[in-house]
Parts: C-alpha cells; sequence; structure tokens
C-alpha cells in the first residue's frame, strides 16, 4: 500500500456519556482510518466524563494549552461554533464533517459562513445532508462518506411479540403514540414496547434481534441509523423517516409516515404487526426489502468510502 502523509487527523469530539450516534460515527472513522495507516487520533473538547464508548484510541485533549501544528488537519462537527471560532485564525486546516443539516447554522453563527471561520472542506455521512449543502449552501464539491452498521452485531434473531422503539429525539409524542396505538387497536394492547434509551450498543442489537416491529421516531435527522440497525436486524419498520431517512426510505422496506401523522402512524404499527402475526407474501417482501437496504450500509462501504475521502483531502 502507498504510504500515507505524515500527518495528525484530528477528529473533534467529547467523552460521550450516553450512546450518542454522531459520537460513534467520528470514533468508528478513527478506528478505520488509523487500521489504515493514516495517523487519526480524537481531540477531545471535555473529558470530565466517562466516556460511554469503549476502546484505545489515542486521544489528545483540547484544553487551553493545545496548539494545532501546521501539518494538522482538524475535523470539526457542524454545529461547534465556539472551535470552528477558536481555531479559524490558527495554524491547521480546517475541515467540517456534517452529519447533520439542520445544525450548521449553530457552526457558522454570525461569521455567515465556513469559509469565513477558514474551513476549507465539507464532507457528511448522507445523501439528503449532501444534497442541502448542494442546492442551498451552494457547495459544488460535497464529499459523503455514508454511515455503516456492524451487521455482525446488528442481526435477526427469533422474533416474539414485541415493539421496539427509541423515544430519545421524541419523548412526549413516543408516549402518545404508544397509548394512542393501544387505544386504537385493542387487540395489541398487551404487546410489551421496549424503550431503548441509554444502554450499550450490543443490548439495542439484542433487543432489536427479537422485536417484531421497530417504530422510527426520527426527528430532524440527518440520516438516521436506529431504522436500519431495525431492518438489519430483521424488525418490520414503521414509523417517520426524520427528513434524512428519505436516503434509503421506500414503500417496500417500511410503512413509513407523513410528519405528525400520529393516527396513521398507529395505524401502521398495527399493520407490522398484522403481518407479523399473520405472514403473507408481503411479510416476506417487506423483509427482504429490509435487510436488503441494511445491506448497502455496510462498514465496508463506509470504510471504503472513507479512505477515498482522505487520500483525496491528504492530496489537495
Amino acid at each position: 500500500m502507498a504510504s500515507t502523509p505524515a500527518r495528525r487527523i484530528l477528529y473533534v469530539t467529547d467523552n460521550a456519556p450516553s450512546p450518542m450516534g454522531g459520537a460513534l460515527v467520528a470514533r468508528l472513522h478513527v478506528r478505520h482510518l488509523r487500521a489504515n495507516g493514516f495517523d487519526a487520533q480524537l481531540l477531545i473538547r471535555r473529558d470530565e466524563a466517562k466516556d460511554f464508548f469503549e476502546g484505545d484510541l489515542p486521544r489528545v485533549r483540547l484544553d487551553e494549552t493545545f496548539t494545532a501544528r501546521d501539518s494538522d488537519i482538524l475535523v470539526i462537527p457542524e454545529p461547534w461554533n465556539d472551535v470552528l471560532m477558536r481555531f479559524a485564525g490558527q495554524p491547521g486546516r480546517k475541515v467540517v464533517f456534517c452529519q447533520n443539516h439542520h445544525y450548521v447554522y449553530y457552526g457558522i453563527g454570525p461569521a455567515g459562513s465556513y469559509e469565513a471561520l477558514n474551513v476549507s472542506t465539507v464532507f457528511c455521512c448522507g445523501d439528503v445532508i449532501a444534497d442541502y449543502l448542494r442546492t442551498v449552501m451552494g457547495y459544488t464539491r460535497v464529499p459523503v462518506v455514508h454511515n455503516g452498521i456492524d451487521r455482525s452485531l446488528f442481526r435477526p434473531a427469533p422474533k416474539r411479540r414485541l415493539i421496539a422503539y427509541m423515544p430519545r429525539k421524541m419523548p412526549v409524542e413516543a408516549n402518545f403514540l404508544r397509548e394512542t396505538f393501544r387505544r386504537r387497536h385493542p387487540q395489541y394492547a398487551r404487546v410489551p414496547w421496549a424503550a431503548l434509551n441509554g444502554i450499550p450498543q450490543a443490548q439495542v442489537a439484542n433487543v432489536l434481534g427479537n422485536a417484531a416491529v421497530f417504530v422510527a421516531l426520527g426527528r430532524i435527522e440527518g440520516v438516521g441509523l436506529p431504522p436500519l440497525e431495525a431492518m438489519a436486524a430483521g424488525c418490520l419498520v414503521a414509523g417517520f423517516t426524520g427528513g434524512g431517512g428519505r436516503e434509503y426510505a421506500t414503500e417496500e422496506n417500511g410503512l413509513w409516515c407523513e410528519a405528525d401523522d400520529w393516527i396513521g402512524c398507529a395505524d401502521r404499527i398495527a399493520r407490522a404487526m398484522h403481518l407479523v402475526e399473520q405472514p403473507t407474501e408481503e411479510t416476506m417482501r417487506r423483509r427482504n426489502a429490509s435487510l436488503a437496504t441494511a445491506e448497502r450500509y455496510d462498514l465496508a462501504r463506509m470504510e471504503s468510502e472513507l479512505l477515498a475521502f482522505w487520500r483525496d483531502e491528504i492530496a489537495l
């Protein structure tokens, strides 16, 4: 393999006290880069909390004494205006990794653009994000490193009468939807709902593997990984794309609803339960479509796109 230029790629992040998807993706990038000869490290902004994500990735502390080298490339999350402003006039190349286009204006702040903060490149993790950056923000070069899921972890297991959901972004709505579903479809009122909140990824995968149905509660998403993880685990998915999920949502791989259509969503959850408990050709067709969708989002594609991006970026 060709030698990689000796320069640090520093992904700015926090110690994540809870299972936040953006923090996990940053760590996956660093792990893949290091496995392929790049000097990638985590640049930890705050490390008071215990990091939810265990691992041995090298870390540099971003405190008041930290100074970037001329050869460094700083990878900064799209909404972190304080970090962008701090390094705008300092050494090192600045790159923004946008995981959610809904947050870009927090990062830009009064400067008015990333370019005004001396950002040379904005790359992202999904097609809906890239489309926004091109059509609204005017970028002509928007590299995409699609997120990947660990399909050795998220895989089907024997199913049981269980509905899984992740209420973190929509706790009030999740409660309302669950109770609406139970009243509107009393034949399923006793089906348990498993909330996937603040638990390790392996435990999430275990619940999804056993769950018959996953309720997608996406809201202002950049991509939305939980529905993809549920598809990989063999769940029938019903719910909302959150916007970013339009990248992969189809008529076949989910029973998708318009935003705020709570009664319609309750009915689609009931339809999913019916398809599980009384399997038909439609049940198999939907499961196959879901698994085929999840297969496209494997870690191998993520690694391949990541390496291609960074080889091009370092060559600039």
